[in-house]
C-alpha cells in the first residue's frame, strides 16, 4: 500500500514538471524587437529607415523637440508647438501646427502623432505603421517661418516590430526564434526526468 502511494505521488510530481515545463515551452508572450533608431535634423532633410517587410506591423516612436527660431527660444516637437519663451522643454502653452499639418512628416505627408506629450513625458509620440516592402522618409517641415536657417536641434526616431516570444519568435533572427523551443526541450526533459529519478532512489530504498 505504502509503495503504491509512493508511485502515485511521483506520478503526480512528475505531470507538474511536466506542466510547468509545457508552460515555459510554449506561452507566448508580446514583446517589441527593435529594428532601426535614428536622427532626424530640423534642417529639413529627409532620413530614409531600412525596408519594412510588407504587411508586417511596426511601431514607430518619436520624441525629443527643436527649435523653429532658435533666437527667440521658440520650439515644436513632432505635433506641437510653443509661442512661449520661457522654457523650451516643459512648455507654458502648445498648439497644433498649422492648418492641420505636423512637423514630422512620413513619405511627404502629414500624420496625426496623437494628444500632446509635455517634457515631463519627454515630447514623445508613437504610432502604427504596416510596412509594404519599401525604405520610409521621415522630414521635419517648418511650417512656422519656413526659415531653416533658425532651426536648432532634432527628433530622436525609433520603429519596433511586435514579436511573440516564449513559444515562438516572429522574427528574422533565425537563432533567436529556436533558442525558447531549445529551453522548453530542455526543462521538459528536466521536469520528467529528475522525479523520477527521485522516485526510483526511495522505492529502491523501501525495498532494499
Amino acid at each position: 500500500m505504502i509503495n503504491r502511494v509512493r508511485i502515485a505521488y511521483c506520478i503526480v510530481l512528475s505531470t507538474l514538471f511536466l506542466i510547468g515545463a509545457l508552460n515555459v515551452a510554449v506561452s507566448p508572450v508580446a514583446a517589441e524587437y527593435l529594428v532601426w533608431g535614428s536622427i532626424v535634423y530640423s534642417s529639413g532633410a529627409e532620413v530614409y529607415s531600412p525596408v519594412l517587410r510588407s504587411g508586417v506591423l511596426y511601431r514607430i516612436e518619436v520624441r525629443e523637440i527643436w527649435w523653429y527660431d532658435y533666437d527667440e527660444n521658440l520650439a515644436a516637437d513632432a505635433m506641437y508647438y510653443t509661442t512661449s519663451a520661457l522654457d523650451s522643454w516643459d512648455w507654458v502653452n502648445h498648439f497644433p501646427a498649422p492648418d492641420g499639418h505636423s512637423f514630422l512628416q512620413i513619405n511627404s505627408l502629414d500624420v496625426d502623432w496623437g494628444p500632446f506629450s509635455n517634457g515631463d513625458t519627454g515630447h514623445t509620440y508613437s504610432i502604427s505603421f504596416v510596412g509594404n516592402g519599401t525604405k520610409v522618409s521621415f522630414r521635419i517641415v517648418d511650417w512656422m517661418d519656413g526659415d531653416y536657417d533658425n532651426n536648432v536641434c532634432h527628433f530622436c526616431l525609433r520603429i519596433f516590430e511586435d514579436v511573440i516570444v516564449g513559444g515562438y519568435v516572429v522574427d528574422s533572427d533565425s537563432a533567436g526564434s529556436s533558442m525558447p523551443w531549445v529551453i522548453g526541450v530542455f526543462l521538459l526533459a528536466a521536469g520528467i526526468m529528475i522525479p523520477l529519478v527521485s522516485c526510483h532512489k526511495k522505492l529502491r530504498g523501501r525495498i532494499d
